[in-house]
């Protein structure tokens, strides 16, 4: 049996090794007949070139003097050649005239793809369709569209019924195992071989399927031999299938083929799933799948086909789920997860080897694959990891796919390798891994303290790197934590949790944690502030602060009276208020800010309406004295500030000193 495995493994190396050297010899010999060819031109140019020119025959006069008219018949040739330059004057206004209306009218149908976008979708249709970005000249599209489908589909449907003749094979016993796989590898090279003699002639078109077909055969044959029937180890296979993997890539870049690395990558990631088995050894599973994606990002290093990358991509997520879909223990997925994460860093990488091979600007078909490829990871990495790790696992996956892409964006931005907008995607890509982790780490109740942080974070990162993309995201990010502290968090706090039945320690620990985390988004809007107070959008900002921190002290004036002194609680929250508006009087007049003088005479206006209308008849004989002195008092200073800055107001009456 050792003498027997020894012998396959042989001929499988020597099958994968013949390949190069056919292809190295169907190049060289293409090569040397057209040197041949050209050669044979030249030699007849040249021929024509050495042969003395015969003259034309001139016709002999009729009538008249042989000599005498012979000699002054040269003069009309000097008068050929000024009438020979007037005539193209006359033609050329004709000419010009002829054409000049349909010139004029060509350009009306250039705006019509204008649009990046449209290019880049009509490029991806013309892929799918006849499998390149631009349609031959001359080529009708019924011609490309059927050839090209028609091969497609047959060699497609010809190694589908090849798969189930093996796995029929298997279940009848009409050919052992070493006959199947010896039967595979000689259709592989046959095919292979055949492909390569007709490539770049007539049946150039159909080489190119056949060769494709060969690949597909020996991913068959080593797969089997090593998953199925266990004739040669699993490293053997590995390597094995790596050398095919590539000699499909040599073959297509050399041939510049497209259809040839398709059906090479359709063939490879559709082995599993006919032949069945790829739950035996998981690990041999993972590293044959990531080395149809190294194959794939080592075809993208050379040739630019986004075609072969989106298709890969998509092909390798789908036969990862279906495999990982199976298992349910801890450890089995994270294994999982491990691959995973692989796939995506390979097919993220690929993209961006992509863009540095060909210093083009990333386009609509990068920026999808990249959305495409963290979209589908994440998806994939909550459906099957959330139920076994839990919303904890499943925040700390979004945070590890947060660093990577932070790491990248650092190191883009230190070698500046990347263009702006994929730069700009990557970002974003971080900004909301980063923003969905606290999600599904902490509690609901930690969630707007960790929004409010990372906004911080985020914008002055913005402002240290000069993102504007990353500061309108920071923007973002803050106004989802405003609503969440404004709708969400005051009345959990100070309603929901019902915090006036708490006693002793366990209130004041209540009303600690409280401060913390309503407290930490004015604080953190007050920092954000101060990065962006040059901004004509600073003054919202402040407004936006106060309006909060307005809120928390009302709803804590009305909890602490509540507690303390419940017959207090409607004039403990119009004192607050009345507070509240002399400190932005005060704040308004010191910074000569008018809207905020105005606001704090509105809320003035506000809280003695509630003192008269609401505080008046609610409120026992000792707190009705102690609200309106307060409020009196109040309003006095109000009035005494005004006086006492009274030169700033007697301006001019065509000036303004207020900001």
């Amino acid at each position: 049996m050792n003498e027997l495995l020894a012998l396959m493994i042989g001929l499988g190396v020597i099958a994968i090794l013949f390949v190069i050297p056919v292809i190295l010899l169907a190049r060289v010999s293409g090569l040397c007949r057209g040197m041949e060819e050209l050669q044979r031109q030249l030699a007849r140019l040249e021929r024509r070139l050495n042969e003395p020119a015969k003259p034309a025959p001139k016709p002999e006069p009729r009538a008249g003097e042989p000599v005498s008219e012979a000699v002054p018949k040269p003069a009309p040739a000097p008068k050929l050649a000024p009438a020979s330059v007037p005539l193209p004057l006359p033609a050329a206004p004709q000419l010009h005239s002829v054409p000049a209306r349909p010139a004029a009218t060509e350009p009306p149908s250039a705006p019509q793809e204008q649009n990046a976008v449209e290019r880049a979708v009509a490029q991806a249709w013309n892929w799918f369709t006849i499998g390149e970005a631009y349609r031959k000249p001359g080529e009708s599209w019924e011609y490309a569209a059927a050839t090209h489908w028609l091969l497609r589909t047959g060699i497609l449907i010809v190694l589908a019924g090849v798969a189930f003749f093996l796995k029929y094979s298997i279940e009848k016993g009409l050919m052992g195992p070493l006959g199947r796989v010896a039967l595979s590898l000689a259709a592989g090279v046959a095919l292979i071989v055949l492909g390569v003699r007709l490539l770049f002639k007539k049946y150039d078109l159909l080489g190119q399927g056949l060769a494709g077909a060969g690949f597909v055969m020996l991913y068959f044959a080593f797969y089997a031999a090593s998953i199925l029937n266990h004739l040669m180890p699993q490293p053997a296979a590995f390597g094995l299938m790596a050398c095919v993997t590539a000699a499909a890539g040599t073959l297509a870049v050399l041939y510049r083929s497209l259809g040839i690395a398709l059906l090479g990558v359709v063939g490879g990631y559709a082995t599993p799933l006919m032949l069945g088995g790829s739950s035996a050894n998981p690990l041999f599973f993972y590293a044959y799948v990531l080395a149809l994606g190294a194959g794939v990002l080592g075809i993208s290093w050379v040739r630019r086909w986004p075609v072969l990358n989106g298709l890969g991509m998509l092909a390798a997520y789908g036969l990862s789920f279906l495999f990982c879909s199976r298992h349910a223990t801890a450890d089995q997925l994270f294994n999982d997860l491990l691959f995973t994460s692989g796939v995506h860093l390979l097919y993220l990488l690929s993209v961006i080897v992509l863009h540095l091979r060909t210093q083009l600007k990333t386009g609509a078909f990068e920026w999808t694959a990249l959305s495409l490829n963290a979209a589908i990871y994440w998806m994939w990495a909550f459906l099957l990891f959330k139920p076994v790790y839990g919303r904890q696992g499943a925040g700390l996956v979004a945070l590890a796919v947060a660093s990577v892409y932070v790491a990248l964006v650092y190191a883009c931005i230190r070698r500046a390798v990347l263009d702006r907008a994929a730069l700009t995607l990557f970002v974003a890509f971080a900004a909301v891994f980063l923003a969905m982790s606290p999600v599904f780490m902490l509690t609901s109740h930690w969630l707007t303290f960790a929004w409010c942080l990372q906004a911080l974070a985020m914008l002055w990162i913005a402002q240290r790197a000069g993102q504007p993309f990353l500061a309108k995201a920071a923007v973002a990010l803050f106004a989802l934590a405003c609503a969440r502290g404004l709708f969400v968090d005051l009345n959990r706090f100070y309603h929901a949790l019902r915090p006036w039945r708490l006693t002793g320690a366990a209130f004041w620990q209540a009303a600690g944690l409280r401060a913390l985390l309503c407290g930490v988004l004015p604080a953190t809007l007050t920092a954000a502030w101060r990065l962006m107070r040059t901004h004509r959008h600073a003054a919202k900002v402040t407004g936006l602060v106060l309006l909060q921190v307005w809120l928390l002290f009302t709803q804590e004036a009305w909890l602490l009276a509540r507690v303390f002194a419940p017959g207090f609680r409607s004039g403990a929250v119009t004192l607050v208020w009345t507070l509240f508006a002399f400190a932005l009087l005060f704040a308004g007049i010191r910074l000569r800010g008018r809207w905020l003088r105005w606001c704090g005479l509105a809320l003035f206006a506000l809280a003695v309406f509630k003192l008269l209308v609401s505080d008046l008849d609610g409120l026992a004989t000792l707190y009705r004295i102690i609200a309106f002195i307060s409020t009196g008092v109040l309003l006095v200073l109000g009035s005494f500030v005004y006086l006492t800055y009274k030169p700033l107001f007697e301006t001019d009456e065509h000036a303004d000193p207020d900001r």
